[in-house]
């Protein structure tokens, strides 16, 4: 499938945009050469020469001022129209820390062309295009930054810690396996909701050391546990016990993810069919590569877990390529299976469809005996929830085998 972009050619010395001009446009420069040129007393100051490949006019779009330069053409050239909900769409999806710096830089360019042409200042208060508004905008990407870096000493100061939360058989009630869960506990405000800091690490470059530290604390404890039960003469449940861990987009697709999953599973002796990886279904997201490593981690004998079944992007398309184990049913299913039967009707028919492709089904988020007996009547063979226990730690889950 192909797409037509708007194109427009523009003769040798044919001038494209003047400066005090409103911004309706940017353009990516697919032939030919282009000047940006600010005019002084009648003359022209050169500030720039752009060729194929480059875009300009972006300036007005994002900050919403008039151009603060003119652009001719050099030769003849063809410029791609780039509209400006097609750039202003890109800056509000960008990170508050990348609006910022976009803010500040345009800032700086147009006081410098001012400067050159020693025409009227900026005003100090002069607003540029930002989803949260200026000062907010602002004090929000800096509070973002602040808790980047609190959360980067949190984990040199050692302050995380995991916590897990049973996952277990609705028929028999036994626990069968646990979701290792990153907590942290802040010297000073105790317990942090997980809210504030989990989507942090994930899209930072912290989530690969945050990451493999993760990995080898929970198979250290998937081996603590392990003897425990075998010491309490419960070997089968020691042989079964899955501990699943959790994995971001970044972290698997790191080139070093399988090797060193490697090495913490030989270092702790434990065995992969023990393990079980849990991602979302955003992980197909970056396509082949994924899919290689899913491929990897199942011939080696790691169980596959997808998170949040059903609220992410890929649809069905993607179950029949990805080689996994499990499906977890989120909570914002299970929480209305008794009062709403649309929702009732979308839990059975991801089980359904789930046993029909030999996957088995986690249910979470389960706060009432109804709703774990209406699940085992769906066909669902495990759950985790508050009404089994909420996330605890190492020690009190000691205590719950």
């Amino acid at each position: 499938m192909t797409f037509e972009t708007q194109s427009v050619d523009i003769l040798k010395d044919q001038i494209i945009f003047t400066e005090g001009d409103d911004g309706d446009c940017a353009y990516i420069i697919e032939k030919g050469r282009v000047l940006i040129f600010v005019t002084k007393d009648k003359e022209e100051i050169p500030l720039n020469i752009l060729g194929e490949g480059e875009i300009f006019g972006e300036m007005a779009l994002i900050d919403t001022h008039a151009r603060s330069a003119s652009v001719r053409a050099l030769e003849d050239v063809r410029l791609a129209i780039v509209t400006k909900q097609q750039v202003l769409e890109r800056v509000s999806t960008a990170d508050k820390v990348v609006q910022l710096l976009m803010r500040v830089l345009l800032k700086r360019l147009r006081r410098k062309n001012i400067l050159v042409t020693g025409g009227k200042p900026l005003p100090e208060d002069a607003e540029f295009y930002d989803l949260e508004g200026g000062e907010e905008g602002t004090q929000s990407a800096l509070d973002q930054i602040k808790l980047e870096n609190q959360i980067f000493q949190a984990f040199q100061n050692r302050e995380f810690e995991l916590f897990y939360q049973p996952i277990v058989n609705l028929k028999t009630k036994q626990i069968t396996g646990c979701e290792a869960l990153l907590r942290w506990n802040s010297p000073l405000h105790g317990l942090v909701s997980p809210n504030l800091f989990i989507d942090v690490i994930e899209n930072s470059s912290m989530v690969i050391p945050i990451g493999h530290w993760i990995i080898n604390q929970a198979l250290k404890d998937l081996r603590t546990i392990q003897d425990q039960l075998r010491l309490n003469k419960k070997d089968r449940m020691a042989d079964e016990f899955m501990m699943s861990i959790n994995i971001s987009g970044r972290q698997f697709t790191h080139s070093d993810f399988i090797s060193n999953l490697e090495d913490l599973r030989e270092k702790h002796d434990v065995q992969t069919h023990n393990i079980k990886l849990e991602m979302t279904e955003r992980i197909m997201m970056d396509g082949a590569i994924a899919l290689d490593v899913l491929n990897q981690c199942r011939t080696q004998g790691y169980a596959i877990s997808i998170d949040d079944f059903g609220t992410g992007f890929s649809g069905l398309q993607y179950l029949t390529q990805m080689p996994i184990s499990f499906l977890k049913i989120d909570r914002s299913f299970v929480m209305k299976i008794m009062s709403d039967p649309k929702s009732k009707a979308v839990v059975s028919s991801i089980i359904h469809l789930a046993h029909a492709m030999d996957i088995e089904v986690i249910a979470e988020g389960i706060e009432q005996n109804e709703e774990c007996l209406v699940l085992e009547t769906l066909g669902a063979r495990y759950g985790q929830g508050y009404l089994f226990s909420k996330p605890v730690d190492m020690g009190r889950f000691l205590k719950l085998i």
